[in-house]
């Protein structure tokens, strides 16, 4: 096992950075293949995030230039800002002055930040009446039910969730809920724009990089980490079954029969797969798109 070429990542990227990728005792290669999946993962989301970005902030805009009368609505009374986006607004300016660009609408909209734009789906805004003339005039092609100011609020509260910890580097690999929230990004592309969501949709490669799973990763850290000689290799006694009362949260790290793992998932097995194992049958199971698990009966056992 090559520990140096380990020691020299762990030392660059950081222990603590490292240290999410191993919480159940993985070994070092394993902890890095889920690193450069998470990483490639991130990656992937990369486009969906950027045009979910882009198309907010333009179509709201739009909406309130023409609402506004201007394309400068920041500063007309009639956007009805409330304090910390007029904050924003300032702050924005100053960073255009500080680097000696001028201050234009076009510019504007580039500089203010995602939390401004997301800013306008919540109570305040709902008082003011903007988010409700945001949420019918920006979302031309969404469902009616949609366009409701509180779900707009917490779907564009989840993007922005997810945004900033893919461009802050940190961990989402675990989230049993990633391909919901891909999901959702992709739903207000094509509320806003399905011309963009075709675009979207083109160069998307989550669901494949998530599909394929660690296994890329662990095969191209094979020369770093080569598999054991058969010589090496010392037969293993362990359980992999345990009787447990319930189902438990095991996604914090917390103590299971096994030690420290990840996931949790249920997977139920019906009469028909206790037929299908007692036929001698295999059954296959895709544990979050990371593993598969073969379960079979044992001969002579009853399943």
């Amino acid at each position: 096992m090559n520990a140096s070429f380990f020691q020299q990542i762990e030392g660059i990227l950081h222990t603590e950075r490292i240290d999410a990728y191993r919480q159940d005792g993985a070994d070092a290669k394993l902890t890095m293949a889920r690193y450069s999946l998470n990483m490639a993962l991130s990656e992937s989301l990369y486009p969906a995030l950027q045009f979910s970005e882009i198309a907010l902030r333009n179509t709201i805009h739009q909406t309130l230039t023409a609402r506004c009368g201007t394309d400068a609505w920041y500063d007309s009374p009639a956007s009805k800002l409330i304090p910390w986006q007029k904050n924003c607004v300032s702050d924005a300016k100053q960073s255009l002055g500080n680097f000696g660009k001028p201050v234009t609408p076009g510019r504007m909209v580039a500089e203010l930040n995602f939390g401004f734009w997301t800013g306008f789906f919540n109570k305040a805004h709902g008082q003011t009446g903007i988010g409700h003339h945001l949420a019918k005039k920006a979302f031309p092609h969404a469902p009616a039910q949609e366009r409701d100011l509180i779900r707009l609020g917490v779907r564009w509260k989840d993007i922005r969730d997810l945004r900033n910890r893919v461009f802050h580097h940190e961990r989402i690999l675990h989230w049993k809920d990633l391909e919901l929230r891909q999901q959702a990004i992709h739903e207000v592309i094509c509320w806003i724009s399905p011309e963009l969501h075709d675009l979207a949709k083109a160069i998307d490669r989550f669901a494949a990089i998530r599909r394929a799973g660690l296994k890329p990763w662990l095969s191209k850290l094979q020369r770093h980490w080569p598999l054991p000689t058969a010589a090496a290799q010392a037969p293993v006694s362990m359980s992999i079954l345990e009787s447990v009362a319930e189902p438990f949260d095991v996604s914090n790290g917390a103590e299971t029969p096994f030690g420290h793992r990840w996931g949790g998932d249920v997977f139920s097995l019906s009469n028909e797969h206790f037929e299908t194992l007692r036929s001698g049958q295999t059954l296959a199971l895709d544990v979050m798109s990371e593993y598969v698990v073969f379960l079979k009966q044992v001969e002579g056992g009853e399943a």
